[in-house]
């Protein structure tokens, strides 16, 4: 049974911003000028980011009374953004590889689950899973869609490993993230049946249990010669974006909470969405120290986000799917 409860969550939303920007330090890449424990603790310090947007999205459609309309809402933005989205990247991987490659890469089959540009898997992810959520609801409400969504996250997590161990492909990694994203999103619409008081008190325990697996992922990763920091989902990480929207649940209510919360609703989005453009154009001009590269990308992808925002609302609003 659906549980009504507010849409607007400023805890959740405050987090949203803070997610964006961890995501910006996720694309830069490595962190050679860090020491290698700082870089690694700070790359796996980011990896909750992307399952707490997911499940945060299937969470937000879970708390209606009737799951088809907001599924069938967030159904619609999601596309547009697919479709304006794709085809910002498509006329930059133009002007970056040239036409005949650009062409090759956008119609190839990978396209389906990565996006024009990598990040985008994200949006086709969240599409693929709305779509089910509003065509088969009967099937998510039922107890057994608990056991086929841990499965699913569990092996795609395994798969994930499996891949930095160069037993799978690269390629099967990418559809197994694809995948791994739609579980999480079915994983949100359930967890709106538990009252949002529970994952308030229990977050810290969801939270130190994530961490715990994490570490134990990471630990037989790192001693079968993998590479541990490369992870795209691990188990604990899922976890642990879990835990972080029982924590916004938690959050207490503050002037700077809610400065934060307009912050994660305005911009959160269009910095997931804007920044990889904001790296490139930044590689291009050869900054090359990383950390520099993640502020100056973020502080760039925000400051175009208001520019818009003050000056071309319509462009801006499109840009958000609206």
């Amino acid at each position: 049974m659906n549980v009504s409860r507010s849409a607007r969550q400023p805890g959740i939303d405050a987090l949203r911003i803070l997610g964006a920007v961890l995501v910006v330090g996720l694309h830069v890449g490595a962190f050679p000028e860090w020491p290698h424990w700082l870089m690694a603790t700070s790359r796996a310090a980011g990896r909750w980011v992307v399952p707490f947007f997911f499940v945060v999205m299937g969470y937000f459609v879970g708390i209606r009374p009737s799951w088809r309309q907001p599924a069938g809402a967030a159904l619609q933005r999601v596309w547009r953004l697919v479709v304006v989205w794709n085809v910002i990247y498509a006329g930059a991987l133009v002007l970056m590889v040239g036409l005949g490659p650009a062409v090759e890469r956008i119609v190839s089959s990978a396209t389906i689950t990565r996006g024009v540009w990598g990040p985008l898997w994200f949006l086709h992810s969240a599409l693929a899973a709305l779509l089910v959520v509003y065509l088969l609801p009967a099937w998510l409400a039922s107890r057994w869609a608990w056991l086929l969504i841990a499965a699913m996250l569990m092996v795609c997590s395994a798969v994930d490993s499996l891949t930095l161990l160069r037993r799978v492909s690269w390629e099967v990694m990418y559809v197994s993230r694809f995948v791994g994203g739609i579980g999480l999103v079915w994983l949100g619409v359930k967890l709106a049946s538990i009252p949002s008081h529970v994952l308030s008190r229990r977050w810290p325990h969801l939270l130190m249990v994530g961490l715990l697996l994490g570490l134990v992922q990471a630990y037989l990763l790192y001693r079968r010669a993998g590479a541990p920091t490369e992870l795209q989902m691990p188990v604990g990480a899922m976890l642990c974006g879990v835990a972080a929207m029982g924590a916004g649940f938690a959050l207490p209510s503050s002037p700077s909470a809610e400065r934060m919360a307009d912050w994660g609703r305005r911009l959160a989005l269009g910095i997931y969405l804007l920044h990889p453009l904001m790296i490139e154009t930044l590689r291009a001009l050869d900054i090359s120290r990383s950390d520099a590269l993640w502020a100056a990308a973020a502080g760039l992808s925000i400051g175009a986000l208001l520019v818009l925002e003050r000056w071309l609302p319509g462009a801006k609003a499109r840009l958000d799917g609206q």
